[in-house]
């Protein structure tokens, strides 16, 4: 009796444990949603009211601050329809480089006759952890007298730089899966590298290289201290054009969050739609 009692006992306790992390988790999910639920009832609110303290949850959807936003209102240089043209293009910049670097590089180390492949592909991984602002500097010294400070290229190229190692090491990773015998007899029968990367590999690749994009295009487009320090008003991207909201008499809470919002829709969208994609391409770098 005390036998089944103990299991009864041991049973519940297997039960209880899920449950209780199930809630925990969603606790958590909703407590993180509650700053995103702000910002967009904010970016809703009447000026009259989008300042209030305590906030106020009842009132009439307006939408004159993204009109403003979007317009180039009093309190903004650049219309933010600018700003977000200029996000896509440097995203997309950005994003194709580091596509056109990454595979070529990760097919390389992953070859068996390049000895150094793993020191140098560890090496390369270890490059991701390398602080942004220390390079911020140099660069732009270097973008100085190259005359190409406030362009889309003084933006590109430092992007696919610090986009690279992850890039590298996912499609590596992936290259390795595939099983080599093929390309050796692609090789046996006459084929060149190149023709066994293009016609080969490449087929194969375009999973892991749909979320090496993805990565990169998230990445690139909420970059903000090189946009900051590498440009003034041409190339400027959204996430430097949404600090002329808070300005020394006070922060436009109304525009601030409508801004914010157009900022992080593209985002959240591609995230939810892709999300499957993205977490596996993080997990790739685990595989050997």
């Amino acid at each position: 009796m005390s036998a089944i009692t103990a299991t009864g006992a041991v049973g519940s306790r297997r039960r209880i444990g899920p449950i209780i992390g199930k809630v925990l988790l969603w606790g958590w999910l909703l407590a993180a949603l509650v700053p995103l639920v702000f910002m967009v009832t904010t970016s809703i609110k009447p000026s009259g009211i989008a300042k209030s303290v305590p906030p106020q949850w009842i009132f009439k959807p307006t939408l004159e601050h993204y009109q403003s936003v979007m317009s180039g209102g009093s309190g903004t240089s650049v219309g933010f329809d600018r700003l977000l043209f200029n996000s896509v293009a440097v995203t997309l910049g950005a994003t194709l480089l580091t596509v056109a670097v990454a595979v070529p590089a990760a097919y390389a180390l992953s070859l068996r006759s390049f000895r150094p492949r793993k020191a140098l592909s560890s090496w390369i991984l270890s490059t991701y952890m390398f602080p942004p602002i220390v390079a911020v500097i140099p660069i732009f010294v270097f973008a100085g007298k190259l005359n190409v400070v406030d362009t889309y290229p003084v933006l590109i190229v430092p992007y696919a730089a610090f986009n690279l190692p992850i890039a590298v090491w996912i499609l590596r990773s992936s290259i390795l899966q595939i099983p080599y015998e093929i390309q050796e007899s692609a090789m046996v029968d006459g084929a060149s590298r190149f023709v066994t990367l293009r016609r080969i590999v490449l087929p194969l690749l375009v999973p892991a290289i749909a979320t090496v994009a993805i990565l990169s295009a998230i990445l690139s487009w909420n970059e903000f201290l090189f946009a900051l320090s590498l440009t003034r008003s041409a190339a400027k991207t959204s996430p430097v054009g949404i600090q002329e909201f808070t300005g020394m008499y006070g922060t436009e809470w109304g525009k601030l969050t409508a801004a914010a919002t157009v900022i992080v829709a593209p985002i959240l969208v591609m995230t939810l739609i892709l999300r499957r994609r993205i977490v596996s391409g993080l997990t790739f770098g685990a595989v050997k």
